[in-house]
């Protein structure tokens, strides 16, 4: 392709995504009402942390570990 046509592509590119983070803002007032009417709640992303806690939550035999992990050093430390 020749260059213009390349510079063309890209600028379109970000015609686009200029039109679409406008429409998103024009549009945001009346998404907050039809929320409100509606009882339309966002859900908050969950967090790289919350997911890991979930994640270990999830795994079985880790109360066993950790219980492994007491006895060992109730004996190393009566030793």
């Amino acid at each position: 392709m020749n260059k213009h046509f390349e510079d063309a592509w890209y600028y379109l590119g970000r015609a686009v995504d200029h039109l679409r983070i406008g429409v998103e803002e024009e549009l945001a007032p009346l998404e907050a009402v039809l929320r409100e009417r509606f009882g339309w709640e966002v859900e908050p992303e969950q967090t790289r942390l919350d997911r890991f806690r979930d994640e270990l939550r999830n795994v079985e035999g880790v109360g066993d570990v950790r219980e492994r992990i007491d006895e060992y050093r109730a004996t190393r430390s009566a030793e």
